[in-house]
């Protein structure tokens, strides 16, 4: 604002205001403070604040929620749409999520390689899609796998792989526990769903489950092996038998290696192997997530996003694991590249009987992969079971809101028909 000739004075009063306005609370306590300070959500808000401040009459949201959870990103669409329509003002909103598209768009256009493909209202593309492109990008979005239902896996019978039994983590011996009394089971060769808003525990649940935090108090047995508190000796095993696909590619590849020295790196950490035969080992890694050979000398900044999943996932596989922790694996893929990566993941589970444990806001795909969901709030499981009882009869309330701020719960979608009728 003080680019544009506002006083400091005045600024300070009208950023308050704009504050307030986003939703944020005690906004004089927040102007002194630094965004490393603020939750995804909030400083999402202030991004917000920053774009009104000088009453544009077009706001262009890029990607303003691909990073949040279902509830935060609700929020955030539902205000940014409110305070446009207060100002009169018109948004253009880009995203990858169709369902966030169909939710809000008066009039939605699909572009590709620069062009423009198609255009058409929420409804018209919904039900009657002209152009193959968006036919495909309706087919592997959320909302499609929504109508999925997962096919039962071949499940070991006998003790689960991972039991998790009163799990509890304090980072502050008189605040809140950020993981309190924890406890479930993963079976072989299942793919279980950990879902809630940021700063649920989810995240703390699975560092802990990687061995790379401490737990408080509980426990945790792999195989029927007491891991909290084990070893040097023992945890390196287990790490070998755990391994994280992490949120993003690009942040998890070093930029410096390229693919040979990237997906050996398991097999000459954990010892597997004679060295002589490990770039025979990547080829096949290579192959067995869809990618050729000839990538073996490039380096991440010269794939794509998807290219880059799939050498992440690579990576995990070559420690020989029997579980995969997969933190948010799609969230920053378009919908076509993250219905490819989930057909990946399911294809190697089937051939290889691997466990997943999938942490995601997207509840959509959840439903479509999963065997077992497990619902967290405010370091508590407050809801678990399998798929279908927990999307269809939940148990808690928190859950039941997860799922109606779920995007795609505004269709249909004829409502907005005539309100765009003269565009």
């Amino acid at each position: 604002m003080t680019v544009h000739g506002v006083a400091r004075h005045d600024a300070g009063l009208r950023a308050v205001a704009l504050l307030h306005q986003v939703g944020l609370k005690d906004p004089e306590q927040l102007l002194g403070r630094y965004p490393h300070e603020l939750s995804g959500g909030m400083c999402q808000r202030v991004l917000i604040a920053i774009a009104l401040a000088n009453d544009p009459p077009l706001l262009i949201a890029d990607e303003p929620t691909s990073a949040l959870d279902v509830s935060v990103q609700r929020q955030i669409l539902d205000r940014l749409q409110q305070l446009v329509r207060e100002r009169g003002s018109s948004l253009l909103l880009i995203t990858h999520d169709l369902a966030v598209a169909l939710d809000r768009a008066d009039r939605i256009l699909v572009m590709r390689h620069g062009r423009l493909l198609e255009s058409g209202t929420p409804s018209q593309l919904w039900h009657a899609p002209a152009h193959p492109y968006t036919r495909q990008l309706l087919q592997a979005s959320p909302l499609a796998r929504l109508q999925q239902r997962r096919t039962a896996p071949a499940i070991v019978k006998g003790e689960p792989l991972l039991q998790v039994s009163g799990l509890q983590r304090r980072f502050n011996r008189h605040g809140p526990a950020a993981v309190q009394n924890v406890s479930f089971n993963l079976q072989r060769g299942t793919t279980t769903s950990l879902v809630g808003e940021s700063g649920s525990g989810k995240s703390t649940t699975a560092r802990i489950l990687l061995a790379l935090e401490q737990a408080s108090a509980g426990s945790v047995r792999f195989a029927g092996e007491e891991i909290l508190g084990a070893g040097r000796k023992q945890l390196h095993g287990y790490r070998r038998r755990v391994q994280l696909v992490y949120q993003n590619p690009w942040a998890a590849l070093d930029p410096r290696h390229d693919l040979l020295e990237i997906i050996s790196e398991p097999l000459r950490a954990f010892g597997i192997g004679e060295r002589r035969d490990h770039p025979s080992r990547v080829l096949e890694l290579l192959e067995r997530v869809g990618l050729s050979a000839e990538l073996l000398r490039r380096r991440p900044g010269q794939l794509s996003g998807g290219q880059r999943q799939r050498v992440a996932i690579a990576r995990a596989l070559a420690a020989q694991p029997e579980l995969l922790v997969l933190d948010e694996p799609l969230s920053a893929l378009d919908a076509p590249v993250q219905a490819q990566v989930l057909d990946l993941l399911q294809t190697l589970q089937r051939e290889l009987g691997l466990t997943y444990l999938f942490i995601s806001h997207d509840l959509a795909t959840v439903r479509g992969i999963s065997d077992q969901v497990l619902v967290m709030s405010q370091g508590r499981l407050v809801d678990q079971g399998p798929t279908e009882q927990v999307f269809e009869r939940p148990a808690s309330d928190y859950t039941r809101r997860l799922l109606e701020d779920m995007p795609g719960q505004l269709l249909p979608l004829d409502h907005r028909e005539q309100q765009v009728a003269g565009l």
